[in-house]
């Protein structure tokens, strides 16, 4: 007998989907723009952002977690950055809905010009 009150369970996320799910939270969102210039350190990002070194640590790890970020380590310190796959996965997942919406847009155009 299996129960009703069992929680739902994601066995597979595509790498875009997770990217976006880590996107959703606003001040992670903030963390990884702050990457899109080049790698940083978790002391440097906290300086531009209103919260703490350790917030920062733990929403580096889920950006982490999804693809979007790797770390290497640089000395005593460790340097984020954004992972180009994993972004890639993202940017791949909204270019079919714009390739969709040219379509579109471009046979709506042919109709109208008949």
């Amino acid at each position: 007998m299996v129960s009703a009150s069992l929680p739902f369970v994601v066995t597979y996320q595509s790498p875009a989907v997770r990217g976006l799910d880590a996107l959703g939270d606003p001040t992670r969102r903030r963390v990884f723009e702050g990457l899109a210039a080049g790698p940083r350190s978790v002391g440097d990002l906290a300086g531009d952002l209103p919260v703490s070194r350790p917030a920062v640590s733990q929403h580096l790890k889920v950006l982490r977690d999804a693809g979007l970020v790797v770390v290497r380590p640089r000395g005593t310190q460790r340097l984020y950055q954004l992972d180009p796959g994993g972004v890639a996965a993202v940017r791949d997942y909204f270019d079919q809905f714009w390739t969709r919406a040219l379509a579109a847009f471009a046979e709506a155009v042919e109709e109208t010009e008949e």
